[in-house]
């Protein structure tokens, strides 16, 4: 028995192998048996890449299948021969190697859902399937499988003892789907019972993830443009924080979540001094609108600002945190220079447009305007619009431009003079109107008093006070008349 036993184990010559291979592979059912039955091995060697069982199960030859199995010494041939049977989805193949000793173990559950069958899938779990190890469910959900959602509420059901164990891997799925905005999988999963509130990491996440960065489906969906998805989970203002949820929404530009989350009732300004924490983050992410583009730039070499239109997300999300009253109270450095960061990054107009809209709103104050715009790097960023911010009474001028904007003004100035100096005399003028009343001299020049009075005062002519001619005319002491100055003086 032992000498029959060494020969069925030992591996066939290639040649001998291709001969049984080939048997096998066109249903010879009789050979194989009458082969097995004078003794030959049916073990063939490893650089082949296949076995006659693999032969068999390829074929669908079910008779075949179980001769080989029943005559089969290798635990490994006969599992990898089980993991085959689920690959194609024959539940009659699965019965017949798992009686005849292969491992259910050996098959990793999730493939056992990826066959989409519930029979095969009920049949593992009948037949002690690990449905904990590496969250099977959790997987198989985050993959779309639907046939996994009625195994999942089973077992729940059925396994008090691992319910919780269970429960997190469909709220793990439930917070993948809200990252990814797939509404149709967040209805399903909260239909089978998932729980948004649960904290945890996501179907994509490392298992290790620290706590501090867990998070609940309520807050993925804030971060989800689709309103509609924070919506199925059915927030409440009495249970959930949905001041949070305002302020994580708007960190990521989503003006239709900002605005469903304020109909619930989040609080804006939520800030003690006042101020909206919501605003102050939105304000802070123009340099998240503006980084994809930037990267993208920036493989063609390209340095552009990012343009409105290319944070229009982060405007439409300012505008209307704005129109609901958000006040912008920063309370330190930081918060202004992680403003000004983004701003940088964007076209002058964005920030133009920002501080418009800061103060048709009343938002800040002018101090708080002042102060983002104070830096050099700002102001030198804000040269192509400096005339726009002068016409809102805010000098965001340079030190040298405001120095060479004086020395302009004073050249233009002058220039002036002399254009109104050539048209009048100062010197007739100035006797005339210390001889006589500027009434009478006015005439002489087709002007009123009050027109001549302007051109001697932008002539630098000085003139008699107020009072001057009535005292003259009561004959007492008149102030002495002052010397005519330089026209520049």
């Amino acid at each position: 028995m032992w000498f029959i036993l060494l020969f069925v184990s030992s591996t066939l010559s290639a040649s001998e192998a291709k001969h049984l291979l080939r048997l096998c592979k066109i249903g010879k059912l009789f050979d194989v048996q009458n082969w097995i039955a004078a003794g030959n091995s049916i073990c063939v060697p490893a650089d082949l890449k296949t076995t006659p069982l693999k032969v068999a199960l390829d074929t669908g030859f079910h008779s075949l299948v179980e001769l080989l199995v029943r005559n089969e010494r290798s635990q490994d041939l006969k599992n990898q021969a089980l993991q085959q049977s689920v690959s194609l989805k024959r539940l009659d193949f699965i019965e017949l190697l798992v009686s005849y000793g292969a491992d259910i173990s050996s098959v990793s559950f999730i493939e056992v859902l990826r066959v989409w069958d519930p029979a095969i899938i009920r049949y593992f779990l009948d037949h002690g399937a690990d449905f904990i190890k590496d969250s099977p469910f959790a997987v198989a959900f985050g993959e779309r499988i639907r046939t996994a959602i009625s195994p999942w509420r089973e077992c729940r059901e059925k396994y008090s003892d691992v319910a919780a164990q269970l429960q997190e891997q469909a709220d793990r799925a439930l917070r993948h789907f809200c990252f990814k905005g797939d509404l149709k999988w967040v209805s399903l999963l909260m239909w089978a019972g998932a729980d948004p509130r649960s904290s945890g990491p996501t179907s994509d996440d490392d298992e290790d993830l620290d706590q501090s960065e867990h998070s609940t489906a309520l807050r993925a969906a804030a971060y989800c443009e689709n309103f509609q998805i924070l919506k199925r989970l059915k927030p409440d203002a009495k249970r959930d924080d949905v001041d949070t949820l305002l302020t994580h929404a708007a960190r990521v530009r989503h003006a239709d979540v900002v605005r469903y989350l304020l109909e619930l009732g989040a609080k804006l300004n939520d800030k003690s001094n006042g101020g909206s924490t919501a605003l102050e983050d939105c304000l802070e992410s123009f340099r998240y609108g503006s980084f994809r583009w930037r990267s993208y730039l920036a493989d063609y070499g390209s340095r552009s600002k990012a343009s409105k239109y290319d944070v229009s997300k982060t405007r439409a999300t300012v505008q209307l945190l704005l129109e609901q009253g958000a006040l912008w109270r920063p309370d330190s450095a930081d918060q202004f220079a992680g403003v000004r960061r983004g701003l940088y990054e964007c076209e002058p107009d964005v920030t133009l447009e920002l501080v418009e809209r800061l103060v048709k709103y009343t938002a800040c104050t002018l101090d708080t305007i002042h102060e983002l715009l104070r830096t050099p790097a700002m102001k030198k960023h804000l040269i192509p619009v400096v005339r726009k911010f002068g016409l809102l009474g805010i000098d965001v001028r340079m030190a040298e431009q405001k120095a060479a904007d004086e020395r302009q003004k004073e050249v233009s100035r002058q220039w002036a003079l002399r254009q109104l100096a050539t048209r009048y005399n100062r010197e007739e003028i100035y006797k005339e109107i210390w001889s006589e009343p500027i009434q009478h001299v006015a005439r002489k020049y087709n002007l009123s008093d009050v027109g001549l009075a302007k051109v001697c005062r932008k002539l630098n002519i000085p003139r008699p006070g107020r009072g001057y001619w009535a005292v003259k005319a009561a004959g007492k002491p008149i102030p002495r008349r002052p010397p005519l100055p330089d026209l520049f003086t």
